[in-house]
């Protein structure tokens, strides 16, 4: 991990009002890459999630709110970028219930991240990807839910 990632706190998760919270992932500069929280009754979805170093602040945002990973339903991805999605499969090891919306051209992606962490690395170097987004864990495909053209979600 990162050392220079520390837990989230209160100054990090900015209230947007209706059950959405930003949180500050750590990425670059503060809320470059953050993440949102959507909570509803008690139960939550993460939307876009950041690299892995970002898992240790989402779940400590969820626990603010009172939340366990138990409560998180879905783990929403706009698109399969390292700094927006790199983490989801760490994080879903963390999140035993969640299931994964992706577009369905990044489902293959999430499910075997390899070609994406080469074509990386390719671009900005080997030490660079692991640096800058940590290790980038698969999804398991029973978890994946290809979400294509007109696809709604209850959150």
């Amino acid at each position: 991990m990162n050392d220079d990632i520390v837990p989230v706190s209160w100054s990090e998760v900015t209230d947007l009002g209706h059950g959405i919270w930003a949180v500050d992932t750590g990425f670059k500069r503060p809320l470059f890459d953050a993440s949102h929280l959507l909570v509803e009754n008690g139960r939550a979805a993460f939307v876009d999630v950041a690299t892995s170093y970002s898992v240790p602040r989402l779940l400590a945002a969820l626990e603010e709110r009172g939340l366990t990973p138990e409560d998180v339903d879905h783990v929403i991805l706009t698109h399969v970028h390292l700094d927006h999605g790199g983490g989801a499969g760490a994080l879903m090891r963390r999140l035993p219930k969640a299931k994964l919306a992706v577009h369905p051209r990044g489902a293959r992606h999430v499910i075997d991240p390899s070609k994406l962490v080469a074509g990386a690395s390719a671009v900005f170097g080997e030490d660079a990807v692991r640096h800058d987004y940590g290790e980038v864990l698969p999804v398991d495909p029973d978890r994946v839910i290809e979400a294509g053209e007109g696809y709604q979600l209850q959150v």
